[in-house]
Parts: C-alpha cells; structure tokens; sequence
C-alpha cells in the first residue's frame, strides 16, 4: 500500500484538471519568472500548434535545418517559419547517426529549463530521418524506473538510502523475485544503487508494495505517457503498460515489459523535469511564425505542463541519476570524467534502459539524461536510443556523451537569426 495523504491526493487532482486543459490548448500555462520568455509582439490572426503540425510535417527536413524557411498556407499565404534547432549541434548530431547500419536510432536534446527542442536526429538503416526521434513506439525499458523512483520518493518514506532486498539476477524479473518474504540468501542495496544499476526485482517490488498500480499509472501520465505532447511536429504517443495485477505492476514499475514505450523527445523531456523544479515542459522547435507583412502568427515560448514532484523529490532524484554515471550502467560510457576539458566542469546525470522486441529480433538500447554548468545555470537533457539487430554498431550512452560534449565545449548563445541580406529558404 502506497504511503499517501490528503493534501497529495487533492494536489494530483488539480494537477491533472490542470494538465488536462493545457494539453487540450484551453489553459496557456504561467511561465515561471526566472525562465527566459521570447520576447515579441502577440501574435496577430494567430497559428496553434496542432496547425502547425499539419503545415511542418512535410518540411521536417527543413526544420531540422534550423535556419528560416517559407512555407505557403493556402489561408495566409507565405509564411516565414524560424526553427529552434541549433544548427551546428544538429549537423554533429547527423554526423554521428549518419550511415550506422543500426535498425535505428535517434538522438534529441532540448534546452531542459524551456522545452526548446535543440536537436532532433535520427537515422533509419543508414539514412538521415529525423522522424525516428519523434516515434512514440521505442519501447521505454528501464527509463520507466525514472517514473517510479520519482513516484515513490514523492509519496512514501523511501529516500536514495532506503536499503532493500533483491534475490537472483538483478536483471532478470521472476514470479519468484516478486514476493515479499525475505528469503535466507538475499543481497541488500540502497535504493540509489538499485536505480544506478538499473536493479528489476528491486523496482518491481518497490511498484508493487510501495507505490501501486494506480499510482505509477497516475505518475506516467502526469510525465506525458498517454498523452499527444502539444507539439509543431507530429510527436507519437509515449504508451503505458498494463498494471492490471502483481506481475504487471511489477513488470511496469521495472520497465521489464513490451508494451510501455517513449519518443526520444519525450525521453529528454522526462529527465529534463528532474533539474527543473519538477516541472515537465511542453516541446517547442518553433521559434516564429510570420507572414509576409512581419506581423508574428506564432511565437515559441516556454510553457509548463504542471509540477509534478517537489524540489525534495528532485535533489533525490538527482543523486540517482548522477550515480548511474558515477558507479552504475553508464560508468564506462562516461569514464575519465576528470581529463575531459569540458565535461569535468559539467554535472551529470542519467539513466540507461535495454529491452528486446517482443519478436526478439531487435534491442533497444537507451540514455536519458541531463548535463548542467553550475557555473552559468545552462541545463541541458538528452536523450540517445539505438535499435540493434543481431549486431551492435553504436552505443546510446557514448553518442549522449558526445553529443553533451559538442554542447557545453561553445559559450556562445543560440540564437537563430537570418543573415543580412539572406532569404528565407523555400
């Protein structure tokens, strides 16, 4: 039985009411003041996000360009559309997807305080398409334990040092594992360790005995699974998992099932939420929309989905992430930290995740995760998955180093801006 009171339970409530208009486009959520707001007139006749969907969904190449370009609506004629991906970060994104002879793989980094999506890059059997980091069916894996870690923090006793018990492989999920009795021969951890090394009994009866069906499903939900992401691109659905009974709780709470899966935008979203207060962001990788005469029909701007979990919740959140660096699944992939020029003077955190496809001819393989300069406050989540078939061509935790490593290596502030004298690409 989940640890819970009253005044959580009202909080959940009007969290989701809240949530629930954001996301039907009812309610412009307040935008904190210590959050960067672009700064333009409102907008004139007005552009939502789901048109913009269907006018951007042909040009996602050139999107993903992030330079200006034109578009013609068939209401309100050309359109100048100024995209938030950083170029240069973009083009080091490609160049490390391009030609990996992976299923697929995909890479995102957003901007972890705002939602502005940076990077978008994916590749499909050795072509560039940035598509891939829109699919909502990767399968989610062990990133699903972000969600229970955080639920169960947030509404029992348990903290990163709770000590718990495990029996048999940690990366395996029996009936046997699940129970409650504690046998003769079982292995202690703390709940930190557990999360670093990805442990699936530990998890799986943390979900089951701790937090509850109903409460990883409601914590999923409220982290946008099951949700269509307000978004100018067409973003897929991040799925949930049954927790329909002990062993569904179980395999849901570990990530150990076929059925919950996550985009990798999504994927950045959900680690970003950890070193930003708690807040989930909405996505935006448009910055501006014009028309011919100047007048702005859609500006880009950061917006909260809703406060999920508490300052508390996140700094114990953090100590886990940072340990899957540090002493878990992503110690190799993020070894000699200390000679790296850039990334010593960076904070890190994440969390990794394998899954087989229920066909077992696919691996999916995962990062999610965050860096931030606690020198300038710049905070950054990534997020890397890669789709093997029988054979491993790329590593999801080494292509978010990088990527983390080609961001924080420039000072310089991303602007997107036309220059003088250029047009708008057609």
């Amino acid at each position: 039985m989940a640890i819970t009171s009253i005044p959580s339970t009202l909080r959940r409530l009007g969290l989701l009411i809240f949530a629930g208009l954001a996301l039907l486009g009812l309610l412009a959520l307040p935008v904190p003041l210590d959050l960067p707001v672009a700064q333009a007139a409102p907008p004139a006749a007005g552009l939502d996000k789901p048109q913009l969907v269907q006018v951007l969904s042909p040009r996602l190449s050139q999107v993903v360009e992030g330079r200006p370009f034109l578009v013609n609506h068939p209401r309100l004629g050309p359109l100048t559309v100024e995209s938030s991906i950083w170029p240069y970060l973009q083009e080091q994104a490609e160049e490390l997807l391009d030609g990996l002879k992976s299923a697929r793989a995909a890479l995102a980094l957003t901007d972890a305080t705002t939602g502005r999506v940076l990077v978008m890059a994916g590749v499909r059997h050795g072509r560039l398409d940035p598509g891939v980091a829109l699919d909502g069916s990767a399968l989610a894996a062990s990133l699903y334990k972000i969600v229970t870690a955080a639920a169960a923090v947030e509404e029992t006793e348990v903290s990163p040092m709770s000590r718990v018990y495990f029996t048999g492989s940690p990366y395996s999920l029996t009936p046997q594992q699940v129970k409650i009795e504690k046998p003769k021969k079982a292995a202690t951890v703390t709940l930190r360790e557990s999360f670093a090394t990805s442990n699936n009994p530990v998890f799986a009866k943390l979900g089951v005995y701790h937090v509850g069906g109903e409460l990883l499903l409601w914590y999923g939900k409220a982290l946008g699974f099951e949700h269509r992401l307000p978004f100018e691109l067409p973003l897929g659905i991040s799925r949930l998992g049954d927790a329909d009974d002990k062993l569904s709780v179980a395999g849901l709470a570990s990530g150990y099932n076929r059925e919950t899966s996550i985009s990798p935008v999504h994927a950045a979203l959900l680690a970003g939420v950890f070193v930003n207060h708690g807040r989930l962001m909405e996505p935006y990788v448009v910055n501006r929309v014009s028309n011919a005469s100047g007048e702005t029909l859609y500006l880009g701007r950061p917006r909260s989905l809703g406060r999920i979990v508490s300052d508390n919740t996140c700094r114990a959140m953090q100590k886990m992430f940072e340990a899957t660096i540090t002493e878990g699944t992503a110690r190799k992939a993020f070894s000699r930290l200390g000679q790296d020029q850039v990334l010593r003077n960076i904070t890190l955190g994440g969390k990794t995740g394998t899954m087989g496809s229920p066909d077992h001819t696919e691996l999916y393989e995962w990062f999610a995760g965050y860096g931030r300069d606690e020198r300038t406050g710049r905070t950054l989540a990534v997020s890397a998955v890669v789709v093997h078939n029988r054979t491993r061509y790329a590593n999801a935790k080494q292509l978010a180093r990088q990527l983390l490593r080609q961001a924080f290596s420039t000072t310089a502030t991303h602007v997107v801006s036309q220059p003088r004298g250029a047009q708008p690409r057609m």
